[in-house]
């Protein structure tokens, strides 16, 4: 009787010793976004804005709940409250979408070369993230014009820390076991759609049944991981406030559970991703 075939174990990396590789695939992914564009990166406030300009006409108008009064301005402003909740939820979503179509992109390149399965998906995610900071940095220059400047935005950096891990270990994550089960890049799709209207980005969280149907529609919308990180970083610009502690205690919960989520599928799946893509 032979003996089976010793399969052989690919071991990743630790991630500190994977950052040129990361950053090499975030370049690669800088490069190839705006190529061939007339605007080239103007695309990337280009986009944001209009959308905001959209959403700032249509529920601006359709949706007038008391919004809280802007400290620096003396009255509530639609528009720059509308602009926080998208500038985190837009970093969410294109990094998920972008970790999942990245590494399913490094197939041919995987094959031939092994690398941690994980380092494509960071490194869109760190492309990604560098965009929207920039349009962090133009809200919070809208709100520096505006006055509305308090000793609060020393805690934005760490806010932004833990939504970047946050983001990074789900669409690390979730990109690696859409390699097994390719439907799951269209269920992803349809979350984030529903997830986008179960977040208060667009509206304001006391316009939400308290119940329905015996269903508690307001706190499950309350503690949703983005309504966690779209409330806090409203609270540290908008309203000059640390916020509610317990907010903050969710949003590291919610971080700490990705991470935990994404370190279990890099362990499991992911040193046989070039062999299933």
């Amino acid at each position: 009787m032979t003996a089976a075939p010793t399969r052989q174990v690919r071991v990743a990396p630790p991630l500190w010793r994977s950052g040129n590789l990361i950053w090499n695939f975030a370049q690669r992914d800088l490069k190839s976004r705006f190529k061939g564009s007339a605007l080239g990166w103007a695309w990337s406030l280009v986009v944001p804005l209009a959308s905001l300009g959209i959403y700032a006409v249509v529920f601006g108008i359709l949706f007038r709940g008391e919004l809280p009064v802007l400290p620096g301005y003396g009255k509530p402003l639609f528009v720059v409250w509308l602009f926080a909740g998208l500038t985190a939820w837009t970093f969410f979503a294109s990094s998920i979408n972008a970790g999942i179509s990245g590494l399913i992109g490094t197939g041919a390149l995987l094959k031939k070369i092994y690398f941690p399965s994980y380092a494509p998906v960071l490194g869109t995610t760190l492309a990604q993230g560098i965009q929207s900071l920039i349009e962090l940095g133009l809200y919070l220059a809208v709100l520096l014009v505006l006055g509305n400047l308090g000793w609060t935005w020393l805690l934005i950096p760490v806010w932004v820390l833990v939504l970047v891990v946050f983001v990074a270990s789900m669409a690390t994550a979730l990109a690696i076991l859409n390699v097994y089960v390719r439907d799951l890049a269209h269920l992803v799709a349809v979350a984030l759609q529903l997830l986008f209207f179960a977040t208060p980005i667009i509206y304001l969280l006391k316009i939400v049944p308290t119940s329905w149907h015996g269903i508690p529609m307001r706190l499950l919308i309350e503690w949703t991981p983005m309504s966690t990180f779209v409330s806090v970083l409203r609270d540290l610009s908008y309203c000059l406030t640390v916020g509610d502690w317990r907010k903050w205690a969710a949003m590291v919960a919610w971080t700490l559970a990705a991470l935990g989520f994404a370190y279990v599928v890099v362990r499991r799946r992911g040193p046989d991703v070039g062999e299933a893509l």
